[in-house]
């Protein structure tokens, strides 16, 4: 979906920026030689580049230069004028010896590899450049304010600059004449009074500062007149947490695009939306704006791509919108109401994404009667698309997105119209019988298909093979049966759980490399679990048994491993701790507001809704729930420092709960009941500040409960089942309870030593004359207690006269 409005989207800026397309370097040079001082400076300058030779294999000595690849003379005087080496694949120095070039108008080195040198300050002395792109070069450091001294200059691209930086843009001031400015990907946090400084380039038709750590959207002084010449403006990718300008509304009759996407932009629409005829372009998505979408986009009749995705808008949508629109994203926002009367006026549609809303209508043939559209997504609405048997569209969609819309109780026969398609869903949509034959002949071209949530029945044919580009296929929750049926080696997701498939799985792997998820879980499927199972990201089984490989371990994309509700025994592997996990996955948001399921079930979703690439590597979640497991849980577990759930319970596991696991800062469920687990809990783990969910319930833990932070909301449930426990939340005290008998955790362990530790800073409150009362104290009563108890307990004295006759054969020896 994102690809596809990617591509119109491109499409449509190509159109916008027809005027201001950079020059061209003309090849036609017939009849003027080059001097030969500037011959010599260009052939240094080649020397300085490692690979030269293919893309600069016309450069020779005894050539004219003039037409040399991406020379450009001048028609009358021979000079250089020209220099465009982009997207020539060429690493290496930028020599100086490009100062015997000093009649340089255009100079366009983009794409070049410069070996993270910083832009070089000579440059300031082409006096004459009108043209400079310095785009994607992998300079560092910052960009030069010499920069200033190119009064001529019109077009500058210091672009995707990630290394760069400015302190500020005092210096851009005197390019007078600018009418192109590309800094996207500059640092410039430290430039505040960009804005000041850009109003003064009076000339400027386009800006780009798309991720360049912008925080400040208001001027210094109350007057802006950067908008009386603006045609493009990009200020996406940034921070700036404010609502959108007045001053942008001001003069903006010459606007024609406007991108404000992820820039943290906040609060209402305005209603002077409604004066900016010119626009064409506007995206204002992935940000904070609320309220109803203004009465007033009425008004905007040239507007052809609208992208207002990814917010909290609510209300209806304008019955009338322009009729120019040809992409119309207002996904994933909270807007209801009809829906029909909005969009039967857009006849020029391509794109149609209203998904995630609230939207309440029903459809009929006459609504959708588009001749252009690719892309339709009405998904997770209240929609019902009441389509004749005989309806005949007149487009054939690449993006075929219905989840949960109401289609009938039959498969929607107008889909054998569609040959192009690369994306279906039509889960959750109440279909029942079996899958119609030439459905899956439809289209070769298909990489997603999702028919999940279904009531569909009957065997999967074989003829899933044929569709050799499909890559994610999710039958999930289903009513398929018979055997798995063989799918393409391209297959990256297979999501078959809730259904009736049967048999068995060979060891040999057949489903390829590619393979990043598989759920099998909830059939009826049965044997060992094959050995050769490595590059998947998700692991999910069903009704299989033996030991758990350790082969298991070289899934190296693994993000989540779940194999519970099988009849696996064995130990855990140690060698879990080798699971990849990935710097910065902080960011990605908590999940836990239920049971184990639901986490499962979002997780993959809000991967790809954050832009994580599927087969990220770092780990998410472990459930090796429901199994026959014996042995201690490793503690390898806890270099998992990523880990967010952790279910090992209804197993035989044994000892203690790793010292260690407050390294898993992480973890927000942790589900150990139903095994024999022994020991304390770890008076660390209330350093687990994301514990939601925690279950210790039927194990044989003894000793005090931890307090504190997220244990003070677990409930008295979490701990049901050992006897042993005492404190919060637990009715049992524990005075005299918490020093009870340890011997079956060992002596020299770190949960041993964490006992002594605990003991030692609850006497702390001790000074050293109640130390020598309570002493001598202490040594009558337990004097009387101890001789009290031999008269009285016969195992007692047994016990303590063989420690006497032990001890004096000893001395004797």
């Amino acid at each position: 979906m994102e690809g596809v409005n990617l591509v119109c989207f491109l499409l449509l800026l190509g159109a916008i920026s027809d005027g201001f397309s950079c020059v061209q370097i003309s090849a036609m040079n017939s009849g003027i030689h080059c001097t030969e001082s500037e011959k010599i400076a260009l052939i240094k300058f080649r020397q300085g580049f490692r690979n030269p030779l293919q893309s600069m294999s016309s450069w020779m000595l005894e050539e004219n230069c003039c037409k040399w690849k991406g020379v450009e003379c001048d028609n009358k005087t021979g000079h250089v004028i020209a220099l465009d080496l982009h997207k020539q694949f060429l690493q290496g120095e930028f020599a100086t010896s490009l100062l015997g070039l000093p009649h340089l108008r255009h100079l366009d080195l983009s794409q070049i590899d410069f070996l993270g040198a910083q832009v070089p300050e000579f440059i300031s002395t082409f006096k004459n450049l009108e043209y400079l792109n310095l785009s994607k070069n992998k300079f560092r450091g910052t960009i030069p304010e010499h920069l200033g001294n190119l009064s001529r200059l019109q077009f500058l691209d210091l672009s995707d600059g990630f290394s760069l930086r400015v302190d500020n843009l005092q210096w851009i001031r005197h390019l007078f004449s600018m009418k192109i400015l590309d800094l996207s990907g500059v640092d410039m946090s430290d430039a505040k009074n960009w804005l000041h400084d850009i109003n003064l380039l009076t000339s400027l038709t386009e800006l780009h500062m798309s991720a360049c750590q912008l925080d400040q959207l208001l001027p210094s002084n109350s007057f802006m007149n950067l908008t009386s010449s603006l045609r493009i403006f990009d200020l996406s990718l940034n921070h700036f947490q404010a609502p959108i300008p007045s001053w942008l509304f001001n003069t903006s009759h010459s606007l024609v695009y406007l991108n404000l996407t992820r820039s943290q932009v906040r609060g209402l629409l305005p209603n002077a939306f409604g004066n900016m005829y010119s626009l064409r372009v506007v995206d204002l998505s992935d940000n904070s704006l609320l309220g109803n979408l203004p009465p007033t986009f009425v008004n905007m009749s040239s507007v052809t791509f609208l992208d207002i995705s990814r917010k909290s808008l609510e209300g209806n949508l304008p019955p009338a919108l322009s009729s120019k629109l040809k992409i119309l994203d207002l996904s994933n926002n909270n807007m209801e109401g009809p829906l029909a009367r909005s969009i039967a006026q857009l006849r020029q549609l391509v794109v149609l994404d209203v998904s995630w809303n609230s939207f309440n209508d029903s459809i009929t043939d006459h609504f959708l009667n588009f001749s252009n559209l690719q892309v339709l997504d009405l998904s997770s609405n209240s929609i019902i698309l009441n389509l004749t048997a005989t309806w005949m569209p007149r487009f054939q969609l690449d993006f075929i997105g219905l989840q949960s819309c109401q289609l009938s109780t039959h498969f929607p026969l107008w889909l054998q119209t569609q040959k192009e398609f690369s994306f279906v869903d039509i889960s959750g949509a109440e279909l029942s019988g079996k899958v119609p034959e030439w459905f899956w002949n439809l289209s070769a071209k298909v990489k997603h298909m999702n028919i999940s949530n279904n009531y569909f029945r009957g065997e999967v044919p074989e003829v899933t093979e044929r569709l050799t580009s499909l890559e994610e296929l999710d039958l999930s929750w289903n009513n398929f049966d018979g055997p798995l049926p063989h799918f393409s080696p391209t297959m990256m997701t297979l999501i078959l759980d809730h259904n009736s498939f049967n048999g068995t799985l060979s060891d040999c792997w057949r489903y390829g490399k590619n393979l990043a998820v598989l759920n099998l879980a909830r059939n009826d499927l049965s044997g060992e679990v094959p050995h050769s199972i490595g590059y998947l990201t998700t692991l999910r089984w069903n009704k299989f048994e033996g030991n758990i490989p350790l082969e298991i371990c070289q899934l190296k994309s693994l993000i989540i491993l779940d194999l519970s509700s099988n009849a696996l025994s064995g130990t855990i592997p140690k060698c879990v701790g080798n699971f990849l996990t990935l710097a910065g996955v902080e960011e990605v948001p908590s999940l836990i507001y239920g049971p184990f399921e639901v986490y499962r079930e979002d997780v993959m979703m809000m991967l790809k809704e954050r832009g994580y690439d599927h087969r990220a590597h770092f780990f998410l979640g472990i459930d090796l729930s429901e199994n026959h497991l014996s042995g201690e849980i490793p503690g390898e577990i806890t270099t998992l420092v990523q880990l967010r759930f952790l279910n090992l319970s209804w197993n035989n596991l044994t000892g203690a709960i790793p010292h260690d696991i407050s390294n898993l800062h992480n973890l927000e469920a942790l589900d150990v009941s139903r095994n024999a687990l022994s020991c304390f809990l770890p008076s660390n783990m209330v350093k687990l500040d994301y514990l939601a969910i925690a279950n210790f319930s039927y194990n044989r833990l003894t000793g005090k409960i931890p307090t504190g932070n997220q244990f003070a909301t677990f409930s008295t449930d979490c701990y049901i089942g050992n006897p042993d426990l005492c404190g919060v939340p637990v009715s049992q005290g524990c005075s005299g309870h918490f020093h009870e008998d340890i011997t079956h955790c060992n002596s020299n362990s770190p949960r041993k030593q964490e006992v002594d530790a605990t003991q030692s800073n609850e006497n702390n409150w001790l000074d050293e004359s109640s130390f020598y009362i309570s002493m001598g104290i202490g040594f009558i009563t337990t004097f009387w207690v101890f001789w009290t108890t031999l008269l009285l307990k016969k195992s007692w004295r047994y016990a303590y006269m063989r420690y006497l006759d032990n001890m004096a054969n000893k001395i004797y020896k």
